[in-house]
Formats: C-alpha cells, structure tokens, sequence
C-alpha cells in the first residue's frame, strides 16, 4: 500500500460516511483495489479505520466512485460485491492476531470495511531502526505469533495472500497484528476460484502469478517463510518468477551464519517451488523452526501464542458484523 502522500482520487477530509455516523480524518494508504482512511466513529467517539473499495483504473465524480477502464460495470458490481463478503467472512475472527473487522456497508456506489484503527508500527519500521535484520530469537517471536494467527485463519479456509513485514503491526500495547487483507480470500466462497493476481515479488510463491489457479495454506507458508528470510538476512528474497528462470536463492546460512541448521532447514521447505515439497500447514512449518511447540500435547492443544494472550482477551465472544446498505436508500441501519 503506498503513503499517504501518493493516494489519488481520495475522500476529503471531513467526509461524512452513513449520515455522520463516520468521518474521515486522513489518508493512511492506497494499493490497487482501496483506499485506507483513519477517521471517527461519531457515535462511540472512537478512532478506527475505513478501507474503501476503490479499484485501480475508477474515478470519482463527487464522492460517487464511478467505474472505468477495464472495471465494466458488471465487474465492478462482482468485484464490490466479492469486497462485501469478504468484510462478512473477516468479521468473525475475534483474535488479538488479526485486524478486526467491526462493520461494512455500501455507500457511494462502493463498499467500506469498519476496522480497529491500530497504534503501532510495522514490522519493516522496526527492521529499519535495528539495521536491516534482527537475532534468530527476536524473528522466531515475532513468526510465531504471527504464524499462529494464520493458522487461525486457515482454519476458516481463509488466505491472507499478502504477508511481508509491511503487513505486520506492532501495537503500542503489545500485539503482533496481522493486517491489509486486500488480497485476502475466503476460499469457499465460490466453488471454482478464480483469484485477481494481487502479490508482492519476493514473499508471493510462483502460484499467486496468474488468476485461474490453485492457491491454499502453502501459499501463505511461502510467504511467511520469506518474511523469516528477510528477517534473519535484512534481504528481500528474489521473486519466485527470477527462481524459475534458473537464479539461485542464497541460503539463509550464507547470509547469516549465526542462524541455527534447523531453522534454515524450515525455511528452505517452506519456500519450495514445488506446493508438494513445502511444510503442508503452519503448525508443521512452526514445529520444524521451534521443535520444543512440539514435546508436550499442551502445547499442540494451546500454543504459547493463544497463552500469552489468554487473559486480556478471554472476556470477549465471537461476533459478526452488520451489512449496511445505504446504496438501497433504506433509512435503517444498526450495529
């Protein structure tokens, strides 16, 4: 998602969304189908963030997005509708792990996703202010926590399609957060799948590049493992496209001596080219990199992810949330 300072054809500031019910401060970040936007929810005074459905290629006449270029309106309408069950399929993880998704609603001839407006800082910021890379402990913390949250999406048949240090937070009160699920894909959605080419070169496995494709939980263990890599190198591995075509990916050994056989090992499986070389599910790709998650049967029952966050967020049920749908001009809506 590119800076604030990039974003073209955005909400004002000041924009009303549900008759006041939000409004928008700033601009956080553009990719290529939303617009993320900090604002207000008026009615809890509360901060939180609004990802609108804007793809690349629209344009906007008011605050009315108007489809255009290769969105006709047939696509467009799918597409929007696809951003509206996906608000609907993210709206029931209630894990401190991943962003959480309170409400979505259609407004403006589009679609909107009400987040938890997240204080913090990525991962990349925090590689940034320790030189490029980190220690072999540090990274595995940090895989771990994330690693558990995907499981947890996975379990759901949900792929996040994104992951790189960019789309990891980490919150001013502790939480490693899982975020930007504009990639993301519910996979029983649609009995044939049909994915938008949406990746980033270096963390996507060579499966992302193309639409008519089979994508699952390995696509997200390439993914995680090239984040470990970048991590544990302060380098971004080379995109799976250059390794196809013969260019050799530098061990993680040979940029980092100091890292352990066995996590090299993890990583090396993980990125495989071929889907069937890979670890099959982030639990075995998390037991290869810390083979102790595996000696007790506590720990496969409740890994010391979920313990370390067992207390503040044990009071707290799953919930779904409300579609509100303003394009339908209905007076109702409700939370």
């Amino acid at each position: 998602m590119t800076a604030s300072s990039q974003v073209t054809g955005v909400l004002s500031q000041g924009t009303q969304l549900l008759s006041g019910v939000y409004q928008i401060n700033k601009v956080l970040g553009q990719g290529g189908f939303g617009i993320t936007y900090q604002g207000i929810d008026q009615r809890l005074d509360r901060p939180v963030a609004l990802k609108e459905f804007f793809p690349q290629g629209c344009w906007r006449q008011g605050t009315t997005v108007v489809s255009a270029g290769r969105w006709t309106s047939a696509t467009y309408s799918d597409a929007k509708q696809q951003f509206l069950q996906e608000g609907q399929a993210l709206g029931q993880f209630n894990h401190p792990g991943i962003v959480r998704v309170f409400y979505y609603f259609e407004e403006n001839n589009t679609a909107y996703m009400v987040m938890e407006y997240l204080h913090g800082r990525s991962l990349t910021d925090l590689l940034a202010q320790k030189g490029g890379k980190m220690t072999q402990t540090e990274a595995l913390l940090y895989i771990e926590k994330v690693g558990q949250a995907l499981e947890v999406l996975h379990q759901a048949q949900f792929l996040h399609r994104d992951l790189k240090p960019d789309n990891i937070m980490l919150t001013s009160d502790g939480r490693i957060v899982l975020i930007d699920f504009g990639a993301a894909r519910d996979l029983t959605a649609r009995n044939t799948q049909r994915f938008t080419a949406m990746f980033t070169p270096g963390y996507a496995p060579l499966e992302q590049y193309g639409q008519a494709i089979k994508l699952g939980a390995f696509t997200d263990i390439y993914a995680l493992g090239a984040t470990l890599y970048h991590l544990l190198t302060g380098q971004v591995p080379i995109s799976a496209v250059e390794r196809a075509a013969g260019v050799e990916l530098k061990s993680v050994k040979e940029l980092n001596p100091q890292v352990s056989s066995h996590v090299a090992h993890a990583i090396k499986k993980a990125m495989a080219m071929e889907i069937s070389e890979r670890s099959p599910s982030i639990r075995e790709f998390l037991d290869l990199l810390i083979p102790e998650r595996s000696n007790t049967l506590n720990n496969r029952e409740k890994p010391s992810f979920y313990q370390s966050f067992e207390d503040p967020w044990s009071a707290f049920e799953p919930s779904q949330p409300r579609q509100i749908n303003r394009d339908a001009h209905t007076s109702d809506w409700w939370f």
